[in-house]
């Protein structure tokens, strides 16, 4: 799992290449096949398999890296932040239109190459923190009209899992109440619950779609897939389950291949990938816009690379 300002080996995910390509893109203005391949040429010259001479595969995996791109742009519907010539050879960083679902793409982007464990705070910003806001607001576009969100971790001043549980009962008008079923103490992540999303009826009664939602900014999140159970979740801490079980979602700062997509989704419930995201940020709030911007510049500065 490449790292920025590394480079990936050639031996490493499409989508970790398509991520290189994209972010040399945003340094340099500019990139092509012929730029990466000789990029992954001189990083692995001595590290392919045998009879298999090093130029045909390092230009092999650059296409199933382009054809990444590809499916990108059209996954993000206008929000893809690069060009690419109609050969499909040359990816160039777009010219700035203030379109802010690009920024919001590069801000993904960095959410997930560079380190969010140690490198995460720019200009007083959690960029892992933020990641939950703008989730939540995707997924409340995701869901349309009247739908309501709450990023769970920051939804009350009460810094108590009980009180934060109490206050999402409240929002929702479903689960009464804060309830251990267990016995034990809970602790700060019980639940790994990161956001929540419903759509209520003008009649406020119980009965409604409700997603329990898990956020994840860089890589290694695969392990934790499957973590996030609505069920035990409201089975453990509400007074009384909702009516219709809540669904789960899983959003990830990465753009995830296609290949190997079904089975991910299996595991995670409703994914929502880069792309995803961007699909749905078409409405995104000023406040999460501003901190996003902000962030990614300052960021990216502290990187060497520079928004164009």
């Amino acid at each position: 799992m490449f790292k920025w300002p590394g480079t990936p080996s050639a031996q490493a995910p499409r989508y970790e290449l398509a991520d290189y390509a994209e972010l040399v893109c945003w340094n340099q203005g500019s990139t092509s096949t012929t730029n990466l391949t000789a990029d992954l040429s001189r990083l692995d010259e001595n590290d392919h398999s045998a009879g298999v001479p090093e130029e045909e595969e390092a230009s092999r995996v650059v296409e199933e890296a382009y054809a990444e791109i590809e499916q990108r742009r059209e996954a993000c519907r206008g929000g893809y932040p690069f060009d690419t010539t109609r050969q499909g050879h040359t990816l160039r960083a777009s010219p700035d239109t203030g379109n802010p679902r690009h920024a919001i793409y590069k801000y993904l982007l960095l959410a997930t190459r560079l380190d969010m464990k140690n490198n995460r705070i720019h200009k007083r910003i959690d960029g892992t923190l933020l990641f939950e806001e703008l989730a939540a607001e995707a997924a409340q576009e995701y869901f349309g009209a009247r739908a309501e969100k709450l990023v769970f971790g920051t939804a009350t001043r009460k810094n108590s899992f009980s009180g934060k549980v109490d206050n999402l009962c409240k929002r929702m008008k479903e689960g009464n109440r804060f309830h251990n079923h267990t016995g034990a103490k809970p602790k700060a992540r019980d639940g790994k619950l990161d956001i929540v999303v419903w759509k209520s009826f003008a009649d406020h009664e119980p009965g409604k779609l409700i997603a329990f939602g898990q956020c994840k900014t860089g890589t290694r999140y695969k392990d934790t897939l499957a973590q996030l159970q609505p069920d035990a979740f409201c089975d453990k801490w509400l007074f009384t389950k909702p009516a219709v079980p809540p669904v789960r979602i899983f959003l990830i700062s990465e753009a995830l291949s296609r290949v190997g997509w079904y089975d991910v989704t299996r595991d995670a419930g409703l994914l929502f990938d880069r792309c995803r995201i961007v699909d749905f940020c078409d409405n995104i709030s000023s406040d999460v816009l501003k901190k996003v911007t902000t962030w990614t510049k300052a960021a990216a500065n502290s990187m060497g690379l520079f928004l164009k």
